[in-house]
């Protein structure tokens, strides 16, 4: 990164408003250091106490090209935190006796036809990712401008049932996409103006909407720091919000058991975060569940806690809350370099909770076994390259070994290097180019170890 912006950096974290913390002084000291070394180009967070926005930090820059520094108020993509809140728009209409969360989606589909194989799915099979669809194309993006595809014709293109209905979680935008048109068939409304009347507005947060905004927002960066031009998604439920963090502070506050807010009632808003299904795979490492629109998981000390991260071309987004006690955590970053950056403030908003990491901040153990294999790379390579020039005999078959290895531990940088996006490129953002290159030089080691010469009898 260069030195101007890390400077711009620490120069423009700006702490506004509320209650001073050893939290908070603690986020506004290590934020910038840890932004600078990940790459990381802007940052807002709020942390909540007893139910209310209690602090908040604007770091970085909204715009480095043009010098502009990040505010709080900043209109952000928020991206999969569409997700619960299209969950509170579902229970509204429920609660209403709109919508039937437990009735087969196709009663209610009027401009798609839903394949046979899919009538079990519901509405509620789809707000838990339990409809077995499969994860959608999430690199459907559009000009602003642009004509769209209708969401009826993009969910045509879209739809992958990849397990039985009601088997288990697979997380799915194509399936949040499908509850927008569902919500829209039932009432005949349009999914953005039924959100901000029924959902948005009555919560508070007015500066947020499902559909384009047009307003100046930051410019979103992606996993290589390049500036992101703006876009929108054919489905909004999924991961079309935009909103500023105060809005989703608002949206997590509304979530907590003693909220004053008239949007849902306490059984309903119970009923978003009680699991309906066992989280596995990758997202087993930070969820237990996930209930109607939100991960759920247990504190160390036994407290519920529930939760939905974003991230998309550019974008990241996070929100945490503990109901019982009124605690939470808003972050969304204009860069999608910034997982170890959530992951860090993650771990010192339990450490300030008195409980143990929550499931989101393992992310920082990808970093411990970086540094670990970086470090057994380096060892391998002065290995090989010692052992290369020992005049000692080598049999065939383990020369012919490390001449494979070589090979793999060469390569596989080189073609990672040229992928547009890895799962290891948003979790190690600053390390993976040094595990790459660790890794060819350990390659370059056994490579000496294969082809020197062979010595002795």
């Amino acid at each position: 990164m260069p030195l101007a912006l890390v400077a711009a950096l620490a120069a423009q974290a700006s702490p506004v408003g509320g209650t001073s913390s050893a939290l908070s002084d603690r986020l506004a000291d290590v934020v910038p250091d840890r932004m600078a070394a990940d790459g990381v180009t802007g940052a807002v967070v709020v942390l909540i106490e007893g139910g209310a926005a209690a602090w908040t930090g604007a770091f970085g820059m909204a715009d480095a090209g043009q010098g502009r520094p990040m505010t709080a108020d900043a209109l952000f993509r928020v991206e999969s935190i569409s997700k619960p809140v299209t969950a509170w728009g579902a229970m509204t209409l429920a609660e209403a006796g709109r919508l039937d969360l437990d009735a087969p989606i196709a009663a209610c589909l009027t401009r798609w036809t839903l394949p046979e194989a899919a009538g079990r799915i519901t509405p509620r099979a789809l707000l838990s990712h339990s409809a077995g669809l499969g994860l959608g194309d999430y690199a459907a993006r559009f000009p602003p401008a642009s004509a769209l595809p209708a969401l009826p014709e993009h969910i045509a293109q879209d739809f992958n049932l990849i397990a039985a209905p009601g088997s288990g979680f697979s997380y799915s935008d194509t399936g949040f996409n499908l509850a927008e048109l569902v919500i829209e068939d039932c009432t005949g409304e349009d999914f953005g103006k039924l959100m901000y009347r029924e959902v948005l507005s009555p919560l508070g947060m007015t500066r947020s909407s499902f559909d384009w905004p047009g307003a100046e927002m930051p410019i979103g960066h992606d996993l290589r720091g390049r500036p992101v031009a703006p876009y929108v998604y054919p489905g909004r439920a999924s991961g079309g919000l935009f909103a500023t963090a105060a809005d989703i502070a608002r949206f997590t506050a509304a979530g907590m058991a003693d909220a004053n807010q008239e949007v849902l009632s306490p059984g309903g808003v119970a009923a978003l975060h009680r699991a309906e299904v066992e989280v596995g795979g990758l997202f087993g490492f930070a969820a237990q569940g996930y209930g109607l629109g939100h991960f759920t998981e247990t504190l160390s000390d036994g407290r519920a806690a529930v939760w939905h991260g974003g991230q998309g071309y550019g974008w990241m987004s996070h929100m945490h809350l503990v109901p019982d006690t009124g605690d939470g955590i808003v972050i969304l970053s204009n860069s999608q370099r910034a997982w170890p950056l959530f992951a860090m403030i993650l771990r010192d908003w339990s450490e300030s909770l008195g409980v143990a990491p929550v499931g989101m901040a393992r992310v920082l153990w990808a970093e411990w076994l970086a540094r670990g294999a970086i470090t057994l790379c380096l060892v391998v390579a002065a290995l090989g390259g010692w052992t290369a020039v020992r005049r000692t005999r080598r049999p065939a078959i383990p020369r012919l070994m490390a001449g494979g290895a070589a090979t793999a531990l060469i390569a596989w940088p080189i073609w990672a290097a040229a992928q547009d996006y890895l799962f290891l490129f948003s979790i190690l953002p600053g390390l993976w180019p040094w595990l790459g290159a660790a890794s060819g030089l350990a390659g370059a080691g056994l490579g000496a170890l294969a082809l020197a010469p062979r010595h002795g009898r």
